[in-house]
């Protein structure tokens, strides 16, 4: 299984970040399965079509071939599976992916599919529960202690959700205040926390905007996500061992706890 589901905050742009910087010699592709509407399309300057609607459109949507003839390769060499950029279209889309396309992505050796999954909504959504592993990428509050700390109340929430289906759970940690990487990951349930640069200029250049290629590999976001992925790669081919496991979120905040 080789399936990451990035959920939360800045999840396209982490997802995309994970993509540029995945370890060396093992291939892997982009998919977009956020049902409130993609953006991949537009952040890569790659056609709308063909894409995700096409796969799930298509005679043959539960076959790997037909995946690979719809994605798209950007000029930055990720290869994307596009999801419509409309919220109606691709909450219909998402919806009849989930029980055809999702299903083969999931099953895969190679390559490893990193597949933005947009903000959960509720309950946890089918991408989550196939992962090999769940990044969730969340953004601190860092003009409010108490607006942080209800934030990462959510994230806790979320994974003990996961903790107990047993899914490996890697929290990609925007900003360094106002609780460190360390303190986050005393009080939510993960394998692990990765702190992510707040690096707005490198962000930009993820999300389309013209920048060095120079300057984005020395960028100290690009470093952060090298962090990432390293990370989650070791954890997509390990079983989390059960000496890890603690017990589920208890409803304390973060202040509380620390």
């Amino acid at each position: 299984m080789s399936l990451v589901a990035v959920v939360g905050d800045g999840c396209t742009t982490t997802a995309l970040g994970l993509a540029a910087a995945w370890p060396f010699g093992e291939p892997c592709l982009v998919a977009e399965f956020d049902p409130a509407g993609g953006c991949l399309a537009a952040w890569l300057d790659l056609p709308r079509s063909p894409g995700l609607a096409d796969v799930a459109a298509s005679s043959t949507p539960g076959s790997w071939a037909t995946i690979q003839s719809m994605m798209q390769r950007a000029r930055s060499g990720v290869e994307a599976l596009v999801a419509p950029t409309r919220a109606l279209e691709a909450a219909a889309v998402v919806a009849a992916a989930t029980t055809s396309v999702l299903p083969v992505l999931a099953a895969l050796e190679s390559p490893v599919v990193i597949a933005d999954g947009g903000r959960l909504r509720g309950s946890l959504s089918a991408l989550v529960l196939q992962a090999g592993v769940v990044v969730i990428a969340h953004r601190q509050h860092s003009g409010s202690a108490a607006a942080a700390a209800l934030g990462l109340e959510r994230v806790a929430e979320l994974s003990s959700l996961l903790a107990v289906r047993s899914i490996p759970t890697v929290v990609a940690l925007i900003g360094a205040r106002p609780y460190t990487a360390a303190e986050v990951a005393d009080f939510v349930l993960a394998d692990t926390v990765v702190a992510l640069a707040d690096d707005p200029w490198a962000a930009a250049v993820f999300a389309g905007r013209a920048g060095s290629a120079v300057r984005l590999r020395r960028s100290p976001l690009l470093r952060s996500f090298a962090e990432l992925a390293s990370v989650v790669s070791v954890r997509l081919r390990h079983h989390r061992p059960d000496s890890s496991w603690q017990p589920p979120y208890d409803g304390r905040s973060i202040a509380e706890r620390s």
